[in-house]
């Protein structure tokens, strides 16, 4: 979010960053409205997961004060730093064409361009913009833990309900008070 656009020599406008729609993306798609909303997936990673403070609700000490404020918060922090972090990655853009060329130095992936090209520009290699993809695969790896982990208790409570199959099977839990066999079926369905 601030290391990105501070260590790029080059930075985009303003301008381009809040009004450039690039129509001409190599796959036909002229929609303006539509472009815009494919742009807005970028900020849904952003706030994927804000709602696990509600399914963690059962092993949360005084849920009926701490819920809400765990659930707004999230959601808060989400915004801001979505926002920065989308902010960051869009000013550091400079160069669309080679950015959606397949056969550029990162295969084609445009986060890693993004950061590749950054980082390039300031120093010889782009080992830095690797350590940075880094962050994020770490980053991206502990959503998936949150998201298996919401999914895990979900799990949970329809069994306790009755209303899911293998509901016997998913109620078991450890000694810690975790269902186990929750998590193990979420792990193993994401996967």
């Amino acid at each position: 979010m601030i290391l990105i656009p501070s260590v790029a020599t080059e930075r985009a406008s303003a301008k381009f960053v809040f009004t450039h729609f690039n129509t001409d993306n190599g796959v036909g798609i002229n929609s303006r409205i539509y472009i815009f909303v494919l742009g807005l997936l970028l900020s849904q990673y952003t706030i994927t997961g804000y709602d696990a403070s509600a399914h963690m609700t059962e092993e949360t000490k005084k849920a009926d004060e701490n819920e809400p404020k765990g659930i707004i918060s999230s959601i808060g922090i989400s915004i801001i730093v979505g926002w920065g972090y989308v902010l960051g990655i869009t000013f550091a853009v400079t160069d669309i064409p080679h950015l959606l060329n397949p056969d550029n130095d990162s295969s084609g992936y445009a986060i890693a361009e993004i950061f590749y090209q950054a980082f390039k520009s300031r120093y010889d290699h782009g080992v830095a913009g690797i350590i940075c993809l880094g962050i994020v695969a770490v980053a991206i790896f502990f959503c998936g833990m949150s998201s298996i982990t919401s999914n895990s208790r979900m799990a949970y409570t329809f069994s306790r309900d009755g209303a899911m199959p293998l509901s016997s099977f998913c109620l078991k839990v450890n000694k810690q008070g975790v269902p186990i066999n929750a998590v193990w079926l979420s792990a193993f369905m994401a996967f």
